[in-house]
């Protein structure tokens, strides 16, 4: 390209100009992403982001994560579907009760009712009852409740898959959300002012319970306060 194709100085001058212009523009845009391309994925955030809602499913050192609906004899179901739930035990059960030798469950095909013996934990000897939280028939057992249920009690510790119509209807009488978590944290506060006498100071900093705690209160005590803790006291 020559200067005889333009008019004059100035347009020639401003062509090439503009042309410059362009390029840095360009260059500057490469250079835009090749430094957002090195720079750390968002998923850090995400990741802060689950650390701070698990931190928010504790309350006094017990887990209770959403998701899940609570009976207040410390039994849980978590709903699969307009029809199915897993159900199992609560956190606080398994701090109360300490290391669970074997969890006696009820065969397949077992009819539950709500708020009803529906299996016992076998610890250190003893059985301790717990209540079904929802309504419905038993249509699958896990095989590795004995193992998980201490570790994971919501998780691979699930006890049992319920199948129901009216699961809906069952789950109206639970606890979740923020109201799951003030019953979990009075059920902490109630526990102390039951046994204070017992305990004396197995509870750790900030009145969290320690795990087996139940081993520091005395048979008598304990037969009644897991039955009455549990809701079998029938």
């Amino acid at each position: 390209m020559t200067m005889s194709q333009f008019h004059t100085f100035v347009d020639f001058v401003l062509h090439v100009k503009g042309v410059e212009y362009l390029i840095a523009i360009g260059f500057l845009l490469t250079f835009i992403f090749f430094f957002r391309s090195l720079k750390t994925p968002a998923a850090p955030a995400r990741a802060k982001e689950t650390v701070v809602g698990r931190a928010m499913d504790y309350i006094r050192g017990l887990l209770v994560p959403e998701g899940i609906a609570y009976h207040q004899g410390h039994t849980w179901a978590r709903l699969e579907g307009a029809a199915t739930a897993l159900v199992g035990l609560d956190d606080f059960a398994t701090k109360l009760v300490g290391k669970i030798d074997k969890v006696v469950l009820p065969p397949v095909g077992a009819e539950l009712r709500q708020g009803e013996k529906a299996w016992s934990l076998v610890v250190d000897g003893k059985n301790v009852d717990m209540v079904s939280p929802v309504n419905g028939k038993v249509i699958a057992l896990n095989p590795r409740a004995d193992e998980a249920v201490n570790s994971d009690p919501y998780g691979q510790g699930w006890l049992l898959k319920v199948e129901s119509p009216k699961l809906n209807a069952s789950a109206r009488n639970l606890l979740t959300g923020l109201l799951a978590k003030k019953w979990t944290e009075q059920s902490v506060e109630n526990l102390f002012a039951r046994t204070s006498a017992q305990l004396g100071a197995v509870a750790a900093d900030g009145g969290m319970p320690v795990t087996g705690v139940a081993k520091q209160i005395d048979a008598q005590h304990w037969d009644r306060i897991a039955r009455e803790i549990f809701f079998t006291d029938n």
